[in-house]
């Protein structure tokens, strides 16, 4: 099977190694737009922490998503994927309680303490590099001669209606919405801020951990962490905003009790996140368009449920699978009266 694949943020990396995996013909045409792939923190959590509840089938995706990563990691020899404990700040006693009422039934969580900071824990947890991941991937690809920097143009969609590919995999992120030719999706942009930061000794993140105290940090080695992140749905800008790190900052002095000015910036990233209006990604057939399919509305857990539903893309294309309606692009379509 030919594949021509729009794209190579997360989604596209993931389609393209699955589709080699079969032994297909897959080719990838990148923009070299901004992507929330290259500046995401990569983290997987098995556990949502509003209400204390497991993810969206986390079993299925976390066996699929290390699956996928060691694999990567032997075909890159990189290390991609660090396994890591979450522990989890406990605001309150209410919230600690069903913190221990939810242990007795979810393997991921244990009810140990720590007296000093209130954690709960977490396993099956960690971060993914994606930054690593995605230029990896990107010189393998072009060394196989599978890979140009370019926009999608009029000869690609000319060479797909004519039978060239048999399939075209839109993996273009927000940058989806700016293609008046199709159908459009409601695919949303979350912007998001995050920090690199370095810390003095006594204010130091923990360091064999993945802390969250509603923001959270990811210890890179070598003294430095990243930190974040925010949410906004008002904005599309990549600016990245002093008021933005000065939040992320205090809000982290806040928790270890330290001063803001034992941290120092390293570097300060913002992204754009796809996500659709239900939190489900958006993969299958675009609406209205034929061989044209989608991959798409990742969104904020985008390295635990990618490669799960990259299997699936392709078992669909390959006529293995049925669509799914959960993840049907057709029902993100927006009408126009």
């Amino acid at each position: 099977m030919r594949l021509l694949i729009v794209g190579q943020g997360l989604a596209g990396t993931l389609i393209s190694h699955r589709a080699l995996q079969l032994g297909w013909d897959a080719h990838v045409i990148d923009a070299g737009l901004p992507s929330a792939s290259a500046v995401a923190a990569g983290m997987f959590n098995p556990m949502s922490f509003r209400r204390i509840v497991e993810v969206w089938e986390a079993e299925k995706h976390l066996r699929c998503m290390t699956e996928t990563y060691r694999d990567l990691e032997g075909l890159l020899g990189v290390p991609l994927m660090h396994a890591l404990p979450i522990h989890k700040c406990l605001p309150n006693e209410a919230y600690a309680a069903e913190w221990r009422k939810k242990a007795q039934s979810l393997h991921w969580l244990t009810p140990a303490t720590d007296t000093h900071l209130q954690t709960g824990a977490v396993e099956g947890g960690g971060w993914i590099d994606l930054p690593l991941l995605l230029s990896a991937w990107r010189e393998r690809l072009a060394s196989a001669g599978r890979f140009e920097q370019r926009h999608l143009a009029a000869p690609d969609r000319s060479a797909l209606q004519a039978g060239q590919w048999d399939a075209l995999v839109d993996c273009r992120g927000v940058h989806i919405k700016e293609d008046t030719a199709l159908t459009p999706l409601d695919i949303r942009v979350n912007r998001g801020e995050l920090l690199t930061i370095s810390a003095s000794a006594q204010a130091a993140p923990p360091g064999d951990s993945i802390l969250n105290f509603g923001k959270w940090t990811i210890p890179l080695g070598h003294g430095t962490w990243r930190l974040g992140a925010s949410y906004e749905w008002n904005r599309n800008d990549l600016d990245t905003t002093d008021a933005t790190g000065e939040l992320l900052i205090s809000k982290l002095s806040n928790q270890l009790g330290a001063d803001p000015s034992d941290f120092n910036i390293e570097a300060h990233h913002a992204g754009l996140r796809p996500v659709s209006r239900d939190r489900r990604p958006a993969v299958g057939l675009h609406p209205g368009a034929r061989q044209w399919y989608v991959f798409n509305g990742l969104g904020t857990r985008g390295v635990l449920i990618g490669p799960r539903w990259a299997r699936y893309l392709c078992g669909l294309m390959g006529g293995k699978n049925a669509q799914n309606t959960v993840v049907q692009p057709s029902r993100l379509s927006i009408q126009h009266s």
